[in-house]
Formats: structure tokens, sequence, C-alpha cells
């Protein structure tokens, strides 16, 4: 079995305000079905330009697990300020690919509960996500991007204030990619503000 990225780090779960990062790896069952509804909903997938996915629970949960242990994938649940799964934040498309020691990967983060959305919640788990990246992750990522489109403005200014910036559109016939990155060094001169 490959190492997974970030493997052999130890300490407490990632935190952010009022968000705790926890492997999926280590989530319940009930925590399982939480986060498979929120990758069947039609309303979040369209937000990633996907289908909602249609694997029985049990295949789901086999795929996302495999993914982390043969080192394809870093994925968290979010958790909220009561422990409640509200969504998920993961690092995947690690360059270069595992086994070779990665330093990019691309970030993905989705709440899963509409009434949440403009809260804060998202911002917070990017930010718990990037800290983990760049410190506990061995070695640290050198850098993250992300892609969004470019209809989803909420999405742009909470990546924005975490510090990613915009490096280039991608114009499609169906919708605008806006690709943003920001590196460790960007990362921890904003740390230090």
């Amino acid at each position: 079995m490959a190492e997974r990225p970030g493997g052999g780090e130890g300490g407490a779960a990632p935190q952010s305000g009022r968000v705790t990062l926890k492997r999926v790896v280590d989530l319940s069952p009930g925590e399982w079905r939480t986060l498979h509804s929120f990758f069947r909903s039609r309303e979040l997938a369209d937000w990633n330009a996907a289908k909602p996915i249609r694997l029985p629970e049990w295949l789901f949960r086999k795929i996302m697990t495999e993914e982390e242990q043969t080192g394809e994938r870093a994925g968290f649940g979010v958790l909220d300020e009561v422990g409640r799964l509200i969504g998920s934040a993961e690092l995947y498309d690690f360059r270069p690919s595992p086994p070779l020691r990665p330093t990019t990967a691309t970030l993905g983060v989705m709440i899963g509960l509409p009434a949440l959305w403009g809260q804060g919640y998202g911002r917070e788990a990017v930010r718990a996500l990037l800290a983990w990246a760049f410190t506990s992750f061995q070695p640290p990522l050198a850098r993250v991007r992300l892609t969004t489109f470019g209809h989803n403005r909420r999405a742009q200014r909470a990546f924005a204030a975490v510090g990613f910036t915009e490096t280039g559109r991608t114009e499609r016939a169906e919708r605008t990619e806006v690709h943003m990155e920001l590196t460790r060094a960007a990362w921890e001169s904003l740390q230090n503000r």
C-alpha cells in the first residue's frame, strides 16, 4: 500500500474558527451516509458541473477510502462547531503523482447544507485545509490551486479572502472556469500580518 499524502503527520485535527476537519477514513457510519447524500445532491453537483453520483453508499465509501490509501486524495469531512458533518474539503490531483513527493495539489471544498451557504463555513474549511497542507502535510506543499466557475462569485470572494489569486480563465461554451492558486510563501506572509 502506498503512503498517503501527508502520511506520518500527527497532532490535532485541522481547525479554523467554527470548523474542524476530520479525515474521511475516520468518519462514522452516520457521517458517511451524510457525505454520500451530499454527493447525490443535484444542486451541489450543478455547482461543480458534475452529475450526482449514483453509486451505492458502500461503493462510494470503498472508492474514497482506496483513493486515500493510494495517496490520490487527502479528504476530510467538515464539521461545524457542534461536531455535525456539514461538508467536505480535499486535496487531490497531486503533482508530481505519488509515490513521488508532491509539491502541488488541487483543492476542493463543499458545504453540503445550502442553509449554511454564505455564513463563512466554506472559508473556514479552506483556511483549515491550507494550514494543514502548508504545515502538517509531509513534506509541506509549495502550491495549492483550484478551479471555480465565473458565475460563482461567492466562492471567488471566499477564496480571495484567504489569499488565492486568479491565474487565468478558460472560456467554454457552457461556462467560464476561473483558475486560482496560493503558494506556501504567500500563505506564510499572510499568517505573519
